[in-house]
């Protein structure tokens, strides 16, 4: 005799048409406040970590949603990847809504694809909605005994713009991004900057760094002027004169995701640099995240091609991506989410230390 097999059907009421317009309509609201927080440097912070550890995995309004959703979101994806991943989403959590595309291909009245001028069919894109969670949200699916481990008592850092990130920094993150910076043509120099901490000067070919700052400084204000160099602000001075705002942004931006990786907090330095480039309203801000967003993922992506270890085997496996989540969950999650000075600063009317207009890009 044979099998028959009945599947359940879901007794999950389908969404109207109207339900799904006004789901879309209420995460647009949701986006423009979220947009609207990044005038703070609080705002920043929260999403440049979240950039870190979901390199690339999600586009900037999606990031964006996310935090508004779950504030302290780091590592996100589906349930399925979830599963994948050896985790589980714990009965009764709330998924996080996020914009998902939908490729549709057009068609003619007889129901044939529309083929463009080169052959291939015509597509238009419509956006639905879709669940994610944070790891937060999940446990492993072979849970382990828990162990007590003795808390740590956590100093406050002082985040005020142009603080110096003291110690050391990981060995061989120096030489590779000196190499990087190499294969586009220029050498780099220990000297003295005057008052920036670095610079990068496209007619001498030159990458200048302070030397007497601390050597964690040091390398991640060469990954600074290495990101110019990869974002391409320097090909044209005069554009990065006009743009310096978010070319700034973009290069801090990518020197602490470049940092974060390696295992090195770049937060100190780079959260109120970052603030204090971005814009000092929500309109500013927002023009400067959506033209800097894929620019940064895709300079970041390209140096640290060349910063981490065996990128052949890690791309083939899978583990550069997990190593990245990884050390940016770790470099962080130490790091209070507090208004820092800069906001206040801002707020209060009082000047900051801008960095001084230059023939060459500076920090």
């Amino acid at each position: 005799m044979a099998t028959k097999t009945t599947r359940r059907r879901s007794t999950k009421p389908t969404k109207t048409p109207e339900e799904r317009a006004a789901e879309v309509d209420a995460l647009h609201e949701q986006l423009n406040t979220a947009i609207a927080s990044l005038a703070s440097a609080e705002g920043w912070k929260a999403m440049l970590r979240a950039t870190v550890a979901n390199l690339g995995r999600y586009s900037a309004n999606n990031t964006l949603l996310i935090l508004a959703q779950c504030p302290h979101a780091t590592q996100v994806r589906s349930f399925n990847q979830w599963k994948e991943h050896g985790r589980s989403v714990r009965k009764g959590e709330t998924a996080l809504r996020i914009f998902a595309p939908m490729p549709i291909t057009q068609k003619d009245e007889s129901g044939r694809p529309v083929l463009d001028e080169n052959g291939h069919e015509k597509k238009w894109v419509k956006y639905k909605t879709v669940p994610v969670f944070d790891i937060s949200q999940t446990e492993p699916v072979e849970k382990k005994p828990a162990t007590e481990e003795p808390s740590e008592e956590l100093t406050e850092p002082a985040y005020t713009l142009g603080a110096k990130v003291e110690g050391d920094a990981p060995a061989e993150l120096w030489e590779r991004l000196t190499a990087h910076i190499g294969g586009h043509g220029y050498t780099v120099h220990l000297e003295g900057t005057g008052s920036a901490d670095g610079y990068t000067d496209p007619k001498t070919r030159v990458v200048g760094i302070q030397a007497s700052d601390p050597e964690a400084h040091r390398v991640i204000t060469l990954a600074h002027e290495g990101a110019h160099i990869e974002c391409g602000h320097v090909a044209d001075m005069d554009e990065y004169r006009r743009h310096r705002g978010r070319m700034e942004c973009e290069a801090e931006s990518v020197a602490y995701i470049v940092a974060g990786v390696a295992g090195l907090d770049a937060a100190l330095t780079s959260v109120p640099y970052i603030a204090h480039w971005a814009g000092k309203t929500a309109e500013e801000v927002h023009e400067t995240l959506a033209a800097a967003s894929a620019t940064v993922v895709r300079a970041a992506r390209a140096i640290l091609e060349t910063t981490t270890a065996a990128p052949k085997e890690a791309a083939e496996t899978g583990e550069a991506e997990r190593a990245a989540a990884e050390a940016a969950h770790a470099a962080y999650q130490e790091v209070h989410a507090e208004m820092i000075e800069t906001a206040h600063q801002r707020e209060q009317g009082q000047p900051l230390n801008a960095a001084p207009e230059a023939a060459a890009a500076q920090r």
